[in-house]
């Protein structure tokens, strides 16, 4: 009772005059951004509607991220990461509470007696309670260490955000890249059927004698080209196939089925865009960036407290006496309490130097925030520059397709009438197969650039498509 009394008057009356040294931190402001590229006419002030893939209608696009979003392992990473910050912002809280263990020794010994003459006495001695031991936090140092934890923390889980940011919006490219590479074959198989039909062709005209050699080696050559280019498009799309796997947590071979060609045109709508003012708080990096700032100030608050005493109290509660059957009765109690102070009153060098250290990885810290917003905005208008452009470039392929198209059907028709050479036919087919395989690339292109688009608005909708699957953190 008396340790307890002691215990209690000595924290009131130390904590009373606790103060909470170094600086006190204080978000940077964020101004209202203003994206010049937003109010170009392809794009919408609309608020995407769930994730942002939902805007393309593709089912198979919407299986293939609701199983990355599960089962990537970055993903997981991300989330270990988040589990251990916050056990060691517990473990800091933690340090503020005395800590109470349990323990029980014995000492048995034999050694000279003095007060005897010398002579070898034995004495045993049991020992069995409660060990405690207090830092009392009189500038702050532990409350701004568990300040700092808690923006580490903070961190972690906007890392965990940004981790399904990218990840999604990795799916979403390969798929799109895949897709505009099965196109390509297509139109490139599509080519060489026409192409084995003009080769036969200039070989029956040449037995005829109404060709020549030149048209049939000049038909064999160009049938040829096509075919070596479709085996780097089948790798091409088997690379695809292997990224897609690996992002959804597969093995590389297991996607065969799900990816099997299929029509997906480009995206041809105002795209919306939502609120984009405020794309630094709704962008994970910068949260990031942010909370690591907040964790190096605290540390500064940490490196300060080293200037200036600490005082640590420890104790003693349960029994102590030579034998172990007896020890524990009331004629054993025992206790003992212990404050200490500690000063780095001779080494103040080396704590400046450490606090000097602090404040230079701060500023260090400050200056990387700075950049990340700067990177943040470039991205953002970077992404909606591209979209622009590759929409108007696809309306122009698209014009050019159907030229070539037509162009070649007329130089079919000549060719067999005879009115036209073989290398105006020739040559007519050569265009068609480049406007038709831009125009494919062109409309994958689109895709990829919507992708780029909400990755660079920091995933719009996407937290609260994919936070029930993915966001789940064991705080036990």
């Amino acid at each position: 009772m008396v340790m307890r009394a002691l215990v209690a008057a000595l924290s009131s009356l130390l904590l009373a005059g606790c103060v909470t040294v170094g600086p006190d931190y204080k978000a940077p402001a964020q101004a209202p951004v203003v994206l010049q590229g937003a109010g170009q006419a392809v794009f919408s002030s609309a608020s995407p509607v769930a994730g942002w893939w939902a805007q393309f209608d593709d089912p198979v696009l919407g299986q293939l991220m609701h199983a990355a979003l599960s089962d990537n392992l970055d993903l997981q990473v991300a989330q270990s990461r988040v589990r251990q910050a916050r056990a060691v912002f517990v473990e800091r809280r933690l340090d503020q509470a005395p800590h109470v263990t349990a323990a029980g020794s014995q000492d048995r010994r034999r050694q000279p007696e003095l007060a005897q003459g010398g002579e070898r006495v034995s004495s045993e001695t049991w020992q069995l309670g409660f060990d405690a031991g207090w830092e009392l936090d009189l500038f702050g140092r532990q409350r701004r260490a568990a300040e700092a934890a808690r923006a580490d923390l903070d961190a972690e889980w906007a890392n965990l955000v940004d981790a399904q940011v990218r990840v999604a919006a990795e799916v979403a490219r390969n798929y799109f890249e895949l897709r505009g590479t099965q196109k390509r074959i297509a139109v490139a198989q599509r080519t060489l059927a026409n192409l084995r039909d003009t080769q036969r062709l200039t070989e029956t005209r040449w037995e005829l004698g109404a060709g020549s050699e030149l048209d049939v080696q000049s038909s064999r050559a160009r049938l040829k080209a096509i075919e070596a280019e479709i085996p780097l498009l089948d790798l091409a799309q088997a690379q695809y196939r292997h990224r897609l796997a690996v992002l959804l947590g597969q093995r590389p071979e297991t996607l065969g089925d799900l990816l099997q060609p299929r029509e997906v045109p480009a995206f041809a709508r105002a795209l919306p865009l939502g609120d984009t003012t405020e794309l630094l708080r709704r962008r994970a990096d910068v949260r990031v960036a942010e909370r690591r700032l907040a964790a190096a100030t605290a540390r500064v608050g940490v490196a300060t407290a080293d200037l200036f005493p600490r005082l640590s109290l420890t104790g003693f509660v349960g029994f102590l006496g030579g034998d172990a059957g007896g020890l524990v009765n009331g004629a054993n109690k025992a206790w003992s309490l212990t404050p200490s102070l500690s000063w780095a009153a001779f080494d103040f060098g080396s704590v400046r130097a450490r606090l000097r250290a602090s404040r230079a990885q701060a500023d260090g810290v400050a200056a990387e925030y700075e950049q990340t917003v700067l990177l943040a905005l470039e991205d953002a208008e970077n992404a909606l520059a591209r979209y622009a452009r590759q929409q108007a470039r696809l309306a122009i392929v698209v014009e050019q397709a159907q030229a070539a198209r037509r162009a070649e059907s007329l130089a079919q028709v000549r060719y067999r009438e005879g009115s036209a050479d073989f290398l105006a036919l020739l040559d007519a087919q050569r265009n068609q197969l480049a406007a038709d395989d831009a125009l494919a690339a062109a409309e994958a292109e689109v895709n990829v650039s919507v992708v780029a688009v909400y990755k660079a608005l920091g995933g719009w909708g996407q937290a609260s498509a994919s936070a029930p699957s993915v966001v789940v953190v064991d705080t036990h």
